[in-house]
C-alpha cells in the first residue's frame, strides 16, 4: 500500500457500502499474482520487493472463536531483526522494518 497523495480518503460510514467490492477484487488480486508467480523458482528479491503481514491470535471460549489483532508486532520485529543480526556474514539477508509510519527502525 502506498502514501496518498492525492484525493481525500472516504470516511469509514462512507466507504462501508464499498467494502464487499474491496474484498472481492483484493481476493481476485491475490489471485491473480499468486498464479502469476506460483511456478517462479530461484528468483531474487530486489530493491522495494516487501512482504506485508499481520499478526493475529486465535483463540476459543465457551465454543466461541475469535481471532484477534495481536500487539506484539514491535517485539517480534525485534526478534527477527535480531536473528538477522546473527547471520549478517551471509550474503542474503532480509531488513525487518515496520510499516511505513510505524515507531522506529528495528534492524537496518
Amino acid at each position: 500500500m502506498g502514501l496518498l497523495t492525492a484525493g481525500v480518503p472516504l470516511p469509514f460510514p462512507d466507504s462501508k457500502k464499498h467494502l464487499t467490492y474491496v474484498r472481492n477484487a483484493g481476493i481476485l488480486q491475490f489471485i491473480n499474482s499468486y498464479n502469476r508467480v506460483s511456478k517462479l523458482t530461484g528468483d531474487e528479491l530486489l530493491w522495494g520487493d516487501e512482504v506485508e503481514y499481520q499478526i493475529y491470535r486465535l483463540s476459543e471460549e465457551d465454543g466461541v472463536k475469535k481471532v484477534e489483532l495481536s500487539l506484539r508486532g514491535a517485539e517480534l520485529l525485534k526478534e527477527l531483526g535480531d536473528l538477522e543480526h546473527k547471520h549478517q556474514h551471509r550474503l542474503e539477508g532480509c531488513n525487518w522494518v515496520p510499516e511505513y509510519g510505524g515507531k522506529g527502525l528495528f534492524f537496518i
